[in-house]
């Protein structure tokens, strides 16, 4: 990723599968067209990311920032967001981004989409690694986030966004 077309991050990052995290800084790609860069408020924490950490599943991939309970505020919105304003406060589940193309994504069903795109340890359209809530920002589709009623404590908000 080109560095004039990232925005410095920082994250708890396991650097392999012995669980124990350590402070990391990292590169989110630029904000797209379509997408929101979210200030990170609150993350829950999930058996998921327990398992990722340790690489149970056998696909984690290091370093991983783990976290897709993520409650924030809208800090930058690309130039065809149309759901979402400047100080927003929204949530992120476990997928940011899908091919949208395939028949499940046509019906609206992208969890089930093969090329789906995870929150963290995974890869993004473009190659580059995702990083999960775990952070002080992510980037996101807003497809793929939901705006947080304002009766909601945003605290308890989080863990709603699992699975």
């Amino acid at each position: 990723m080109e560095r004039e077309k990232s925005v410095e991050a920082f994250g708890w990052a396991a650097r392999d599968s012995s669980g124990q995290l350590s402070p990391f800084v990292f590169l989110r790609r630029e904000t797209g067209e379509e997408e929101v860069r979210v200030k990170v408020l609150y993350c829950g924490i999930c058996h998921s990311d327990l398992h990722c950490l340790k690489n149970e599943w056998h696909s984690s991939i290091y370093p991983l920032v783990p976290g897709h309970e993520i409650v924030g505020e809208v800090s930058e919105i690309g130039n065809k967001v149309s759901k979402f304003n400047i100080g927003d406060k929204i949530g992120v589940g476990c997928i940011v981004d899908s091919c949208r193309t395939c028949e499940s994504c046509l019906e609206y069903e992208e969890n089930y989409c093969t090329k789906a795109v995870a929150t963290y340890s995974g890869l993004h359209r473009d190659g580059t690694v995702n990083y999960g809530g775990y952070s002080d920002h992510i980037v996101v589709d807003e497809r793929y986030a939901v705006k947080i009623p304002h009766t909601l404590s945003l605290a308890s908000a989080a863990p709603l966004l699992c699975a």
